[in-house]
């Protein structure tokens, strides 16, 4: 960082002045924030499932960071519900636990992404999703139930 001559009063009225008077911040990162708000207060019967689990986490940290080739799983909870997803290039492999039939919806901030059903067993899978936060919402036993958002 530069050294400033806070002595100089016209300098130092200008350094305020950028201070009050920040940059604009860019319309598509306004437009993501209002639509993860509304996503968040679109459905008030929808439950939250939390994030109950990482791999990244309990990856040794190296120098570089993880792998980008590894797989990432996470599992997610809500009272007796679990939401178990691995993260691939392949896409998004995922099961419902206890097991039973349910609509599954993956959504990015830009809405819908990808609708499907999960089987008998509760598994259910996605195509690969553009990097950007995610989450993914199960109708099943007459609940809605939605992860919390993931960056991928």
């Amino acid at each position: 960082m530069p050294w400033r001559n806070w002595s100089d009063d016209e300098e130092l009225f200008l350094d305020v002045r950028d201070a009050l008077h920040p940059d604009p911040i860019e319309a598509q990162v306004i437009e993501a924030a209002r639509a993860v708000r509304a996503w968040q207060t679109a459905d008030p019967d929808r439950e939250l499932a939390a994030l109950l689990y990482d791999s990244y986490v309990d990856q040794t940290v190296g120098v570089r960071g993880p792998q980008p080739s590894a797989a990432r799983n996470l599992v997610f909870g809500r009272d007796e519900l679990r939401v178990e997803i691995e993260l691939s290039g392949a896409g998004i492999e995922g099961q419902l636990i206890p097991p039973e039939p349910a609509t599954v919806r993956l959504f990015t901030v830009a809405g819908l992404a990808a609708e499907t059903t999960a089987d008998e067993v509760g598994c259910f899978t996605f195509p690969a999703t553009s990097p950007g936060p995610i989450r993914i919402e199960c109708s099943v036993a007459g609940r809605q139930v939605a992860t919390e958002w993931i960056s991928v």
